[in-house]
């Protein structure tokens, strides 16, 4: 019997590192310098494009090694996109673009171009096909779940598949669930009984194809893998001992002895865990207990949500997305803006999981950089100040965009006029890549993961519950709205700021998540935002008028962003009216800060500050200063944005933004209200 094993190893494009350097310490090259002592033992092996290119110039004796073995026939290379996007998430030029930048790159070390690729994330759609085989690729391979979707068994899977797109060949192998969750996870009684009862059925061929990473830097691994278990040792030593009835081999010298067992047609699939974590956070949690149910005849039916779903679950990915769509369109032969708009594809951004991925700042971070220096390269040399009112969310709703040199803001016009997006070009951050407190379907586990005991290396990454700190839950709070800034509050003098912090208040305006109406106008030397909105400021079942316009003026070339307030209405009394802004810095430790007054303060403060015309933002990491400030004083609220996520280390904590709101006391009794603020914005000195 035939046994390939596929190893993937992955980092994200603008991951740390010092991460990178535990990855290579714990995992990468530990497996390698247990695998050198079995010539015999066969691997296919996937380095991502950002990855391998970290360990080509920090670790070039790794390389060295690798090539050694490729060049004794213990390795096939396999290749991929080259930053690891997700297919679905690209158009096809990108798509074929990506494929052979990492072809080459492979070519260029291995002296050899790859037949195959691995496929992130295992996302499968049906025109997958063509935009591989365009490519040059020959096979690919994907979960047995996708397989036993559409009625195959287990025992139909010993083999390979043939499939095509509009006449674009591609053969596809089956990885098989049970060594996805063996390798390394069992011991070599439970690995032995499993294969030698494949063998019995007369199986041909057993494919495992799964992450590196889970050989040493997953939680609790390392000590099992190389230490005390020793069970890579122990592994490789079982298939040397049995080589008499099992058989390492590569993909290609498998397709060059057997043809393909049929042609097949698969569905849109990845692995199930995927389709669990696509679907919204309350039938998440239903169909994970579905499936965790045990051996029910119809699970193979239970296929879950559809990756691209991630873009109505999370509107911050589908921002990011979009945006890389439109920058890749105007990047055309553009070669350096391209590679930035790839680098910004890569995948762990777009979606959430058991991987922190969305929820986690510097990825994010990462994304934006490189889409900000892809628009840089586009942008006109000359000053200018332009705009435009459009649907770039793809929501059916229309968006305004204000660009100049310096700066591009985004606008959701149909959500209470808020600004969602704020790049600052010179250092290449959107100060805006907020992320909304939302509920998971996870967060139910969070009283139990304060008591659970860590991964001994006897549970996969799927099955472990631990928590990172205690406490977490008082840190579950949900908005109701999506976190941006200019976001407008009209409160009454009852809610309070642990109240406004918990999202559990009543706010009688309708202004936040409201549509305003909005038109763009050219000035001289700037570009003219006018959002207006007529609502009410509703006292039991009675709304009382109340308009809000807000002017947000963009300067051509560079210079502060000015916002003009006007409110106007029938109410009698007072009433607060707090403007909100968010400040996403990635991080809060180290020489960052919050200054109001003379007082400095950490961006963790959650307070009510004294009465100020202004605040200063300090973020020397990520090379940027914000100053706020207008023209009359308000207290100023603030507190951090954080969440509790998932993470392959257990759940955690994570600052997403420091909210900031200056806050007046309205009356209209004597006429409108006006108010200027003004939004400066340089580089970290």
């Amino acid at each position: 019997m035939n046994f390939i094993l596929c190893i993937h190893n992955h980092q994200p494009v603008g991951n740390m590192d010092f991460i990178l350097e535990e990855a290579y310490a714990k995992s990468y090259m530990p497996f390698f310098d247990v695998l050198k002592d079995f010539e015999e033992i066969k691997i296919n092996l996937h380095f991502s494009g950002f990855l391998f290119s970290w360990l080509r110039e920090h670790k070039p004796e790794y390389i060295k090694l690798l090539k050694k073995m490729k060049k004794r026939g213990q390795l096939e290379i396999i290749s991929g996109g080259m930053y690891e996007p997700v297919f679905s998430l690209l158009s096809e030029e990108d798509g074929i673009a990506q494929i052979k930048t990492h072809m080459d790159l492979m070519e260029d070390v291995f002296g050899e171009r790859p037949k195959g690729m691995w496929l992130a994330e295992r996302v499968y759609e049906p025109y997958i096909p063509k935009v591989l085989h365009k490519a040059g690729v020959a096979f690919t391979l994907v979960d047995d779940n996708h397989f036993k979707a559409i009625g195959l068994d287990e025992k139909d899977l010993y083999s390979y598949f043939i499939t095509e797109y509009e006449g674009h060949p591609l053969s596809i192998f089956p990885g098989l669930e049970f060594l996805r969750y063996a390798i390394p996870f069992k011991q070599m009684d439970a690995l032995d009984a499993y294969l030698k009862d494949v063998h019995g059925q007369g199986g041909d061929l057993v494919v495992f194809g799964d992450d590196g990473e889970k050989f040493g830097l997953w939680p609790g691994t390392f000590d099992y893998v190389y230490k005390k278990e020793n069970w890579l040792r122990s592994f490789f030593e079982y298939l040397t001992k049995n080589s008499s009835w099992l058989t390492t081999t590569t993909f290609s010298e498998y397709m060059k002895k057997k043809r393909p067992v049929s042609r097949i047609y698969l569905g849109c699939e990845s692995y199930k865990e995927m389709g669990e974590w696509s679907l919204p956070a309350g039938i998440s949690k239903t169909y994970g207990d579905m499936l965790n149910e045990g051996d029910m005849p119809y699970r193979r039916f239970l296929t879950g949500g559809y990756f691209k779903n991630f873009l109505v679950k999370y509107a911050e990915s589908n921002d990011m997305h979009k945006k890389a769509l439109r920058l890749s369109k105007k990047a055309g032969r553009n070669t350096e803006a391209k590679r930035h708009v790839y680098m910004a594809q890569c995948n762990d951004s777009y979606w959430h999981g058991v991987f922190g991925g969305l929820y986690l700042p510097h990825l994010r971070g990462s994304v934006y950089r490189h889409l900000i220096e892809a628009r840089k390269l586009l942008d006109p040399t000359k000053p200018f100040a332009d705009g435009y009112i459009e649907d770039v969310n793809f929501d059916g709703y229309d968006e305004a965009v204000l660009s100049n040199n310096e700066l591009e803001a985004s606008f959701l016009l149909k959500e209470g006029g808020a600004m969602y997006g704020l790049d600052y070009k010179p250092s290449s951050a959107n100060i805006m890549a907020t992320l909304k407190r939302r509920y998971e379907g996870y967060h139910k586990k969070i009283k139990q993961a304060a008591s659970a005991n860590v991964a001994n290396g006897t549970k996969t990454i799927h099955e472990m519950v631990v928590a990172k700190e205690e406490g977490l839950n008082e840190y579950l709070h949900y908005d109701w709205y999506r976190r941006g800034s200019l976001i407008d509050h009209v409160m009454g003098s009852d809610v309070t700021l642990e109240s406004f912090y918990r999202g559990k208040y009543f706010e009688p305006g309708d202004f936040v998540k409201e549509p305003y109406r909005g038109i763009i106008g050219k000035e001289k030397k700037a570009i003219r935002l006018s959002m207006e909105r007529g609502g009410h400021y509703w006292q039991g079942e009675k709304g009382l008028p109340l308009a809000v316009r807000k002017d947000v003026v963009l300067p051509q070339g560079e210079g502060p962003v000015t916002v003009d307030y006007v409110l106007e209405g029938t109410i009698d009394g007072l009433f607060d009216f707090g403007v909100e802004w968010n400040f996403s810095l990635l991080g809060t430790g180290g020489e960052r800060f919050l200054e109001a007054g003379s007082t400095k303060y950490p961006l963790t403060t959650k307070d009510v500050l004294g009465q100020a015309d202004g605040l200063r933002l300090y973020d020397p990491y990520q090379n940027v200063e914000i100053l706020l400030e207008w023209d009359r004083p308000a207290g100023i609220w603030t507190f951090p944005v954080e969440i509790v996520s998932l993470s392959e280390n257990g759940f955690e904590r994570n600052y997403q933004s420091t909210m900031v709101m200056p806050v007046w006391a309205v009356d209209l009794s004597g006429g409108s209200w006006r108010m200027s603020m003004k939004l400066h914005i340089k580089q970290a000195q």
